[in-house]
């Protein structure tokens, strides 16, 4: 990994952790937030790639389970870094997507693939992991037996799976329309696979569209 890249990433990941420190309560649910720093993470995956993208992910989560005592650090921003690559994954399905089909490469149509496909996989993964997750913390914390606190689990999932839904909403396509312009403006070359435009003139496709 050369000194550029490493220089990306720190920077990156000291925006991310700052962000993550602005939480915005979700009213529909106790204890959740959106913060945002996922915003600046997206970034960093759509402008230099997965691997750039998830080491922000990763050390981000590290310096705030060191920042935040307690339980709730060594729980909190593992779960956090979970929902993440979800989240990610279904970004990386999407660029791959778009690599075999150019004329996707539209801008709206590039956001909504992009968002569609981050809220189906993390929701889809998320669902599971969340009842199975909670089901055991609320027992763990409250004394109450497994069965009723699953119980409970299962009355708040229609919050729970709406706030997996919900993130991806607001994160991809604010990250999507910032990423563009810094790639523009810095002359990035790779933005996620995602533009023919921004590749190379040796490696250009026929019959490019603008975004």
């Amino acid at each position: 990994m050369n000194s550029k890249a490493i220089g990306v990433i720190v920077a990156f990941t000291a925006l991310t952790t700052a962000l993550n420190l602005i939480k915005i309560p979700v009213p529909y649910l106790i204890n959740f937030s959106y913060t945002l720093g996922d915003i600046a993470l997206v970034i960093a995956f759509l402008l230099f790639g997965p691997k750039p993208g998830i080491a922000v992910a990763f050390l981000s989560t590290i310096i705030t389970m060191i920042i935040l005592p307690g339980p709730a650090g060594l729980f909190g921003p593992p779960y956090y870094f979970v929902g993440i690559l979800t989240m990610l994954l279904g970004l990386y399905i999407a660029g791959k997507f778009t690599e075999r089909r150019i004329e996707l490469q539209v801008g709206a149509r590039t956001v909504i693939l992009l968002t569609a496909l981050a809220i189906l996989t993390r929701t889809l993964i998320m669902l599971p992991l969340d009842y199975t997750v909670f089901g055991a913390l609320v027992s763990l914390s409250s004394g109450l037996s497994m069965s009723y606190s699953y119980s409970i689990v299962i009355a708040a999932m229609p919050g729970i799976i709406i706030y997996n839904i919900s993130v991806p909403l607001y994160v991809v396509p604010s990250s999507y329309y910032i990423a563009k312009r810094l790639s523009k403006s810095l002359k990035i070359q790779n933005m996620l696979w995602l533009h023919p435009e921004t590749l190379p003139v040796t490696q250009s496709l026929p019959n490019e569209r603008s975004i």
